[in-house]
């Protein structure tokens, strides 16, 4: 362990910087916050969006509803658009609510819905912010580096992810990155939170420090974490999670189910719906404690009605096999007249393609 402020780890923090603004494709500067990914949202809400002032966030899910409670905590007035957690926000949906509330400052949004695995067409959302000239907030807490979202390419102002989702590390930091026009919206709007105050914490970056007591266990494994999927590369990150999730979502098929997130699925788990006669939750209880495998059931509407596979992060192609083997028995388990091993083929042919195009251009490339 050493001290936080200190020579020792000044140099951690300005390598993590640099490491995040490649994985955030950005040259804007990235900030750390002290807390899980609702803090990073309540932190951007509150540094963008004045009291009385008007939001607009797009609810299809667990996550896009936190944008609306967080607006509506922190006094602003927010146009809330609510859909169907099946379905995804589409830009005539944003051109349509920025219609309805043409004096909204900030058009806040997802990358990819955690509730239901469903992937959001950010870059398509941005151009129609930029039309109308809203500030664009994504959350890719769970999306960043299992999907693509280069930041400064789609002129995106605020991004913000989460150091375990898809960053190889344990539960800490919320991560921010804003541009220009964030930057100045930002200073002009009156400090409501007092810890993970924007301008307080980008003041600080600017001396290579955290404006409190930084996470220094937190910050070395993120640094460590980062190295890993640097080294990898994050092209080859995006590109792995992109093939794992086309193996679950085919072997769900083969199997003869229907996936939540059939109309735009994202590359970060794969929703799966369950016989009206099973609890998804008593599956992913069964798994856990006998197998050690670890699925996620839903929420809200969805709680019993889902069981969720990831693929982000890391996660090796045998992983995903195995995740699949581990649903296919369970089903069994609970009754489901599933063939074993369907699934599980299916999920092979498609691993085993990716494997082999990768041996061949490593040995192109000598």
């Amino acid at each position: 362990m050493i001290h936080h402020r200190t020579d020792q780890f000044k140099a951690i923090y300005e390598k993590v910087h640099r490491q995040l603004q490649e994985v955030f494709v950005t040259k804007q500067p990235v900030l750390v916050l002290l807390g899980s990914g609702t803090a990073a949202m309540e932190a951007a809400v509150a540094g963008l969006v004045a009291p009385g002032e008007k939001m607009i966030s797009f609810n299809g899910g667990k996550f896009g509803e936190r944008w609306a409670k967080i607006g509506k905590a922190l006094g602003c007035v927010v146009h809330e658009v609510v859909y169907d957690w099946t379905e995804f926000t589409t830009p005539a949906m944003v051109e349509k609510a920025i219609a309805d509330c043409p004096d909204a400052v900030a058009v806040f949004t997802q990358l990819n819905e955690t509730a239901s695995g469903i992937r959001n067409p950010i870059k398509e959302i941005a151009a129609v912010c930029h039309k109308h000239n809203k500030l664009i907030v994504v959350d890719g807490i769970s999306g960043l580096t299992a999907m693509p979202c280069p930041m400064d390419e789609w002129g995106l102002d605020v991004v913000l992810s989460r150091q375990p989702e898809g960053l190889y590390a344990a539960t800490g930091p919320g991560l921010h990155r804003a541009v220009d026009k964030a930057i100045a919206k930002l200073n002009a709007t009156p400090m409501r939170v007092f810890y993970n105050d924007l301008k307080a914490q980008l003041k600080n970056h600017g001396q290579s420090t955290h404006a409190w007591t930084s996470g220094v266990s937190l910050y070395q494994q993120l640094s460590t974490a980062l190295d890993m999927m640097l080294a990898e590369g994050l092209e080859n990150v995006i590109h792995r999670c992109h093939v794992q999730g086309e193996a679950v979502r085919a072997a769900a098929k083969a199997l003869g189910f229907k996936l939540m997130n059939e109309k735009s699925p994202g590359d970060v788990l794969t929703s799966i719906l369950m016989p009206e006669n099973i609890k998804s939750s008593a599956v992913a209880k069964y798994c856990r404690g006998n197998w050690g495998l670890y699925y996620a059931a839903g929420q809200d509407p969805y709680k019993d009605a889902i069981i969720r596979i990831g693929h982000l992060g890391y996660q090796d192609h045998f992983e995903t096999i195995m995740a699949i083997a581990g649903f296919e028995m369970a089903m069994k388990h609970f009754g489901v007249n599933v063939e074993l091993g369907k699934g599980v083929k299916v999920a092979e042919e498609i691993l085993m393609a990716d494997l082999e195009a990768q041996e061949k251009k490593a040995t192109a490339a000598g």
